[in-house]
């Protein structure tokens, strides 16, 4: 008696083949994206800091790469585990990553506070200056000078505040995408490393029966 071929198995190969491909694009592609974003190589906290929140942004397409690497490979456990384990390792860096996000979000506030600082204390010194020198200002008053003062207070402490802000802001936006990432990298993870895939091998051999 001649067998017929078994549909649900047709598409599951076929389904696991467009998710191998989907899933190397992304994971090369995430690949490709950082290693220009990392090049030219500079040091600092500040070229660190939008290195890794260009990659936080991007982390996403490389989970998604993972989860279709591992449905491919699903009934396979010599390639399954394989990958279970860098997902659980890519997990483990995305959340050693997030305490790096935050000292140097912390560093570059002090920099970016100090150097504001150091500006307006320049500015201060020339407006004193001018106000001791009679020639420098003639037609300026006592209160224009104490004016100008208080005007480079005020937009220093506005500019300080501001750099605080969007500092913050953009590094709570990397390391909540950090996290997230790293959530599904370690779930993903578990599952390949797992015995879950036996169970799926088990249902697809009665299926082709």
């Amino acid at each position: 008696m001649v067998g017929t071929a078994n549909p649900l198995s047709s598409y599951s190969f076929s389904g696991q083949a467009i998710a191998r491909i989907v899933g190397l694009t992304c994971v090369f592609g995430f690949i490709v994206d950082m290693t220009a974003l990392t090049f030219p190589l500079e040091a600092g906290a500040a070229w660190r800091v939008g290195l890794l929140q260009q990659m936080g942004d991007r982390s996403i397409v490389l989970l998604i790469g993972i989860a279709l690497l591992l449905y491919s490979a699903w009934e396979s456990s010599a390639l399954r585990k394989p990958l279970g384990f860098v997902s659980l390792s890519l997990g483990t860096l995305f959340l050693l990553l997030c305490m790096l996000v935050v000292r140097d979000s912390v560093s570059l506030q002090y920099q970016a506070v100090e150097s504001i600082g150091t500006q307006a204390a320049q500015l201060q010194t020339q407006v004193e200056q001018n106000r001791s020198d009679p020639n420098a200002a003639p037609n300026a008053t006592p209160d224009d000078f104490s004016e100008a003062l208080r005007q480079i207070d005020a937009q220093a402490a506005s500019l300080k505040q501001n750099a605080k802000t969007s500092i913050t802001k953009a590094g709570i936006a990397s390391t909540s995408n950090f996290v997230v990432v790293s959530i599904g990298l370690l779930s993903l993870g578990r599952l390949g490393v797992g015995t879950g895939g036996g169970s799926r091998t088990r249902s697809a051999k009665k299926l082709r029966k």
